[in-house]
């Protein structure tokens, strides 16, 4: 265990082994259900080498980086009611946990390709050309064109996996589900040190210099970072967001997540830097948080199943509204990616209706970055509108309520 955190970090080789364990699982127990659940009789995966499938590491072993040359994966709704996954590419014998591997001739592979989905006869083929979501969209053109033209009379059955996809990006199984608190912990710890007295001395530490802490932080520690930290600050008498060098009552600003065990996190924390001789913060500051927290517990009891992301929005600024509060929405899913597939509750530049994913609703097993902002005026900032940039993690379960992963958020810290 590194002593600096509480969470034990195993060896690279044992976190492989981990997220391979829950792809096993996964494939296993979940993707069946949502083949059923979705009405995808067969689902093709077409990738191929440097320009892989986003959705393809997700379904392979974790010591697979790449595709090679081209590669194909196909799940099947079998006739007799059971499930198959095979892998119609050259041998891999890290695949053989997986799949099961038909061989042929790799110049022929096209037409087996073909000769294997006429052998299964589904009814429906679903290939992932979502309009919707990016992530499931990663069919290229030419592999496309190619799989209509040697399909012939069975290409009339190809039909858009995008749901069926959202579902497998977005669920967690329960081993999942059990692990992100300590993802949590870990990404909130090294945040805390970041912003400390270790790490920011006032009047000399940068922003960029506590970004590149954070980087090099993670790195040193194998932890990939889910996107680039970004760090910045509000000061009395100076309007909007800034970066450079930090000074003593500044509001510190702080956006960053990590890629641990296969899943990201994203977290937006506020923090005051004390002045000499204060031991809190301004008064107005710390209620900026509460009504932070407040918002935060609006969206979070509008965020039931089966709810739309615009319907969510639309409800929980409506709250908003009602209880006077200046507030904008921007949640969503996290899982294997930071921007992750499943629906999106408001854009930060589009406080509307988003069509699309927009109109995807809430499921069970799923996890959201629930992203927001207030504006509050100050009173120790001769009345200064400030903005109250914050960022927490959920789980949305079962029990159709979501659950903070940390108890303290939304909370000022102080540096």
């Amino acid at each position: 265990m590194n002593k600096r955190y509480s969470v034990d970090i195993p060896s690279v080789r044992r976190q492989q082994e981990i997220m391979d364990e829950i792809k096993l699982k996964r494939l296993d127990t979940l993707l069946p259900s949502l083949m059923e659940e979705t009405g995808i009789d067969l689902w093709l995966i077409l990738t191929g080498e440097q320009n892989e499938d986003p959705v393809y590491r997700s379904l392979v072993p974790s010591s697979i980086m790449n595709a090679s040359r081209m590669t194909c994966l196909a799940f099947v709704r079998e006739k007799d009611g059971s499930y198959g996954r095979y892998s119609i590419n050259k041998p891999n014998g890290t695949l053989a946990r997986f799949y099961k591997q038909l061989k042929f001739d790799n110049t022929l592979q096209w037409e087996y390709i073909v000769s294997f989905i006429r052998e299964k006869d589904p009814e429906k083929i679903g290939i992932n050309i979502s309009e919707d979501s990016s992530l499931c969209s990663g069919l290229s053109a030419a592999y496309y064109m190619r799989l209509v033209k040697e399909l012939g009379d069975l290409a009339g059955r190809l039909v858009d996996a995008g749901d069926l996809c959202v579902r497998w990006i977005e669920t967690r199984i329960d081993d999942e589900l059990a692990m992100y608190p300590s993802i949590y912990r870990l990404t909130t710890e090294i945040m805390s040190r970041a912003f400390s007295r270790e790490i920011i001395t006032p009047g000399v530490t940068t922003t960029q210099e506590v970004e590149w802490w954070i980087i090099e932080e993670c790195a040193r520690l194998g932890i990939p970072l889910s996107f680039r930290p970004d760090v910045n600050f509000q000061r009395p008498g100076q309007s909007g967001m800034d970066t450079g060098t930090i000074r003593c009552g500044d509001l510190l600003h702080y956006d960053q997540g990590i890629v641990y065990l296969g899943l990201a996190t994203d977290h937006q924390r506020l923090a005051y830097v004390l002045k000499p001789g204060e031991t809190e913060a301004p008064a107005g500051l710390i209620e900026g948080c509460r009504v932070g927290r407040e918002f935060a517990d609006m969206t979070g009891r509008e965020m039931l199943f089966g709810r739309t992301g615009n319907e969510v929005f639309f409800a929980a600024k409506q709250a908003a509204a009602n209880a006077g509060i200046e507030a904008m929405l921007y949640t969503h899913p996290l899982g294997p990616f930071v921007h992750s597939a499943g629906p999106i509750i408001g854009l930060y530049d589009k406080q509307e209706f988003i069509p699309g994913r927009g109109e995807n609703k809430l499921n069970a097993d799923t996890v959201y970055a629930l992203e927001y902002n207030v504006a509050c005026s100050v009173p120790e900032w001769d009345g200064q509108k400030v903005w109250f940039y914050l960022e927490e993690s959920v789980l949305l379960r079962e029990s159709g309520r979501i659950e903070y992963l940390g108890p303290e958020h939304g909370q000022l810290m102080l540096i």
